[in-house]
């Protein structure tokens, strides 16, 4: 074989990998999960329990219990009709008692119990705006 033909047999190879791998990381079971409401959730729960999704809600800060030596965080989130009991694995945002909304990306372990592998707390750019210009002030806890 010349030089030219191996050199193209070669990229030709390493962009198929490079392809290949792309898909494997947006499976749907993978890391790329399903936006939904809590309701939408709730609905598709038994249906759907083994597959990753992506949802919004505020936590209800009475129900909230970390332990840090695991760390082990477990809490209610709702999106004002509907509970869901999250468990996250992990440390604690710091902001995480803000009051903001957060967002949990997991999958259903029961028909209301959600294991959480990601956990991120929103701030609003309203807020940061007003915090700006000395207007705002964050919501009451």
């Amino acid at each position: 074989m010349n030089k030219k033909v191996r050199m193209l047999v070669g990229v030709a190879l390493v962009v198929l990998v490079m392809g290949v791998l792309f898909a494997q990381g947006f499976k749907a079971d993978g890391g790329v999960g399903v936006y939904l409401t809590l309701e939408e959730a709730l609905a598709k729960v038994e249906q759907d329990s083994d597959k990753f999704v992506q949802m919004e809600g505020n936590v209800i800060n009475a129900n909230t219990k970390y332990d840090s030596s695991k760390p082990l965080l477990v809490f209610d989130l709702t999106d004002g009709k509907n509970i869901i009991k999250v468990t996250f694995n992990d440390v604690k945002p710091d902001n995480f008692d803000s009051g903001y909304p957060v967002i949990v990306e997991g999958k259903f372990t029961g028909e209301k119990e959600f294991l959480a592998e990601k956990l991120k707390v929103k701030c609003p750019s309203k807020y940061e705006e007003e915090q700006a210009t000395g207007e705002g002030s964050p919501p009451a806890k």
